[in-house]
């Protein structure tokens, strides 16, 4: 079990590297465009920053999942740094579920949203904001699959690579 487990977290993980990349990509490209039909044709497009917006809002979320993923989060471990090894590791359990119980609360909410606004729709291309807001329950399921991998696998619990390094 703990072997799916880490297979798929590492399947996942790469998957949505991929796509963060993609869309960063798709970001340029159509940033680009707008330019260029603005600027060049004297003729904007009225969908490029809802578009953009919402790529934005996938990359960050997804993006978030896998630095939780790898540890890489920003944190203050002044004071626990302080402390011996036993409770340094009893501290950073506590925060693990203190930051599960946030997921699991953000996946609920974020889940309940999502579907509340299907029928809705705004902005120019007459898109539902549950396209928005369904990137933040996607990114909580993978941030609660990765605290399970936590728990099978001990070499998850320390950061892998280093801020900056994707």
């Amino acid at each position: 079990m703990a072997r799916f487990i880490i297979l798929l977290c590492d399947k996942i993980t790469i998957a949505a590297k991929y796509l963060i990349g993609a869309c960063i990509g798709v970001i340029v490209l159509i940033t680009l465009a707008a330019v260029w039909w603005r600027y060049v044709l004297d003729n904007p497009l009225s969908w490029v920053e809802q578009v953009s917006n919402m790529i934005f809002i996938w990359v960050v979320f997804i993006g978030s999942a896998v630095l939780y993923r790898q540890n890489l989060h920003i944190g203050v471990d002044f004071f626990l740094n302080m402390l011996g090894e036993r409770q340094q590791e009893i501290w950073k359990w506590f925060i693990e579920f203190i930051n599960l119980s946030f997921i699991v609360l953000l996946f609920i909410y974020s889940l309940k949203l999502t579907i509340d606004v299907m029928p809705n729709t705004m902005g120019s291309l007459d898109l539902s904001p549950a396209y928005y807001y369904v990137a933040c329950p996607v990114s909580c399921f993978m941030m609660m699959l990765y605290f399970v991998e936590k728990i099978v696998d001990p070499r998850r619990r320390v950061p892998d690579g280093i801020a900056g390094e994707f």
